[in-house]
This record gives C-alpha cells, sequence and structure tokens, in this order.
C-alpha cells in the first residue's frame, strides 16, 4: 500500500467516527459542549440534533469519497474531478482546523484540533499522490 492510499484508508476511517459522533449527538447523546461551538452543554437543542444528522450524512459522504481514493470502494468521478474533489476535501480540512482552533469551548477545541488537524495532513497527503 501507498503512502496516499494508507492516508485515504486513515481520513476515511476518522471520518466514519466522526459520522458516529454526529449520530449520537443527534440521537440526545449529552456531548453538545464538544460540538457547534460548545454552547450547548449536554443534549443538543432539536435544531443542532437536525444539524447533526445532516453532518452525519456529509461526513459518511466524505468517508465513502477516501475509501474510493484507497480503492476500498470503487471511484465514481472523473480523474479531472476527481482531483478537484481531494483539493477542496483540503480545504474543507483546512477550514475544520481554523473553527475548532477558534472555538470558545475548550473541550471542543481539546477534542477537535488533533483530529482536524491529523485529517488535514491525511487529505493533503492524498491530494499530492
Amino acid at each position: 500500500m501507498n503512502p496516499a492510499s494508507i492516508a485515504a484508508l486513515s481520513v476515511a476511517i476518522i471520518y466514519v467516527f466522526i459520522a458516529m459522533f454526529q449520530l449520537a449527538l443527534a440521537l440526545g447523546a449529552p456531548m453538545g459542549e464538544y460540538a457547534f461551538g460548545g454552547q450547548n452543554p449536554g443534549k443538543l437543542p432539536v435544531g443542532f440534533r437536525v444539524a447533526s444528522v445532516f453532518s452525519l450524512a456529509i461526513n459518511f459522504a466524505i468517508a465513502g469519497h477516501f475509501l474510493a481514493q484507497a480503492s476500498v470502494l470503487p471511484q465514481l468521478l472523473p480523474t479531472e474531478l476527481n482531483v478537484l474533489a481531494n483539493w477542496g476535501l483540503v480545504g474543507f480540512a483546512g477550514l475544520g482546523v481554523l473553527l475548532n482552533s477558534i472555538s470558545r469551548s475548550k473541550k471542543e477545541r481539546q477534542m477537535w484540533v488533533p483530529v482536524t488537524v491529523l485529517i488535514l495532513i491525511c487529505a493533503v497527503i492524498v491530494a499530492i499522490g
């Protein structure tokens, strides 16, 4: 396995775990201080729980893209669009690092900054590879 495939598989696994975290939030898990700026300790209000459902779907879709990059799933995009998607996901990961770094919630920063930095590093490796 080459480094890009290892990075793609790694980041796909991370996104599946993030999707599971969002599912837990959507179902009412009392972890609101770790998401959405941390302004809702405990169980999230309904609007944020609905947002968690959308986040769940997005995270699974991103995981699927990276599984395709690792050749676990078939690639759905032509090569040119695939390259654009890879670099777009690098930008998305960079935005994740930035937003989690400026969160007012110390718990959210402590939990998600290392995760989003790891995602960013893996996404760059995939995009370059």
